[in-house]
């Protein structure tokens, strides 16, 4: 029988619920009425960030459960329906079950509650699904219901602050206030709040004399402009929206207003000359891989202002913390973090350099020297999904290795070009394959490949490889991007 990987069947939801096999009855039988009961294979695809969760995520488990047309639990014997109501109203999704659960349920109409709990610990929420956005109605006929999840908002850990190091801030200057929702912390980080869980966000000043808004702002942010008088010389911005916030006591979420708040003190009546370079540190490269994004990082600090930074590759601008620069985007915090992406395009040895200025004009710069290889290296991460995508030549062939970690079987790894993409974390197959591939082990022994489809979409896949390394070519059909997909035990 084939073999159809369940990571496909959702990339922008977390859950999948299908039924297949039982009764094709129209009728809907209630639980505890007598009736066939239908197979309902529920499923959550725990390597893909879920709706409702940025790529910062850590590993998650899941805790559903689901609801009658009474809104009545629905008990378990183990993953049957259990008319007697004393079974398990609550069903566990995680690495251990794969994800995945098959149920039997009587045909009916349901809804599914679900929230989403750190993996370590299972004592933080992150996410919820509320019932009355997730119902379906189960006949049998194979229908797919994908849940939809909403990451929870944590005050405590989230803030509206400078976007840049800014120590000291004088009347007249202009800088960008950076929104930062997240959600509760796990072992000391927290994840991004994504946009589309929050409102639209109102940003006001404690007074008029405060500052200037230069713009209206949005969910990411506001640049203005500090003033501030004699009698009045802390600016005050507060970002009033909606978002989800826990339930005291509960693993449940309401969707209600909220707010984060910005103080700083304005020097209003100050005359200094600035001659203090600013400060910086660059994360050192151990080396950079063709058309692959290779992370670049470091801090960047000054006693006043920063203004821009950015980085060149061979004298090049490749990054730039301004938008305007229309190149890569560098990001960066009130603790003066810097990070971004830097993709080289030539083999062989690249000179990068970074330059930092601060609001007066004074600039430090730092000097790596970083080789590029033409061979990628793309390691299967243990119980998560993996991908990377690149963009191919028509009739120009790549080979890139894939890395399966030691006491790691491959679950799953596929090839196909990408359409739509859920964060930073998956995209689903699109359309006919516009490449040809293959693959050998180490020692340059075959390992098939498979044509398999999902909705009419190409990709090629296997499932099993024992831990080891392997060499991969695509050769490409017409230009196109081709993404590299999988994940392990």
């Amino acid at each position: 029988m084939r073999k159809t990987p369940t990571v496909f069947a959702s990339l922008s939801l977390a859950l999948i619920l299908a039924s297949c096999g039982g009764s094709n009855t129209p009728g809907i039988t209630t639980p505890g009425a007598a009736g066939p009961l239908v197979k309902v294979d529920v499923a959550a695809l725990g390597g893909l960030r879920p709706q409702g969760l940025t790529g910062d995520a850590g590993p998650l488990l899941f805790k559903v459960n689901v609801r009658d047309s009474q809104n009545q639990l629905v008990a378990f014997n183990g993953t049957t329906f259990d008319p007697t109501g004393t079974g398990t109203t609550t069903l566990t999704l995680n690495i251990s079950n794969a994800f995945q659960q098959t149920l039997l349920l009587p045909a009916g109409t349901y809804s599914f509650e679900t929230a989403a709990k750190d993996a370590s610990t299972s004592s933080t929420l992150l996410a919820y699904g509320p019932a009355a956005e997730n119902t379906a109605t189960i006949q049998g006929d194979g229908a797919v219901v994908r849940l939809k999840f909403h990451a929870v908002f944590d005050k405590a850990s989230s803030s509206l602050d400078f976007s840049t190091n800014t120590p000291l801030l004088f009347t007249n200057s202009t800088f960008n206030l950076k929104l930062s929702p997240k959600v509760a912390p796990v072992a000391g980080l927290s994840a991004t709040v994504p946009t589309t869980d929050i409102g639209p966000v109102t940003y006001t000043l404690g007074n008029a004399t405060d500052a200037v808004f230069n713009n209206a702002g949005s969910k990411i942010g506001i640049n203005l402009t500090a003033r501030g008088t004699a009698a009045d010389s802390t600016l005050n911005v507060t970002a009033s929206f909606n978002a989800w916030t826990q339930v005291d006591g509960t693993d449940t979420a309401v969707y209600g207003p909220t707010t984060l708040e910005f103080s700083k003190a304005i020097e209003t009546n100050a005359l200094v000359a600035d001659t203090v370079m600013p400060t910086l540190t660059v994360n050192p490269v151990a080396g950079g891989y063709l058309a692959t994004g290779t992370p670049l990082s470091g801090t960047a600090l000054d006693d006043v202002m920063l203004s821009e930074i950015r980085v060149y590759d061979d004298g090049a601008l490749v990054a730039s913390s301004m938008i305007s620069d229309n190149v890569t985007v560098i990001t960066t915090d009130a603790g003066g973090n810097w990070t971004t992406t830097w993709s080289p395009t030539i083999v062989g040895s690249h000179d990068l350099s970074v330059i930092v200025a601060d609001s007066t004009g004074n600039e430090t710069r730092a000097d790596q020297s970083v080789t590029v290889s033409p061979v990628a290296p793309y390691t299967l991460g243990t119980g998560s999904v993996n991908e990377v995508h690149y963009a191919l030549t028509n009739g120009v062939p790549r080979t890139f290795k894939v890395i399966i970690p030691a006491n790691n079987g491959s679950l799953f790894f596929a090839l196909f070009n990408p359409a739509s993409c859920v964060a930073m974390s998956g995209c689903s197959p699109q359309g006919p394959k516009q490449f040809t591939s293959s693959m050998v082990d180490a020692q340059g022994n075959p390992v098939a490949l498979a044509l398999d489809t999902y909705n009419g979409n190409d990709y090629d896949y296997t499932f099993t490889l024992p831990a080891g390394e392997y060499f991969v070519t695509i050769t490409p059909t017409a230009d196109s991007k081709v993404s590299l997909y999988g994940y392990t035990n």
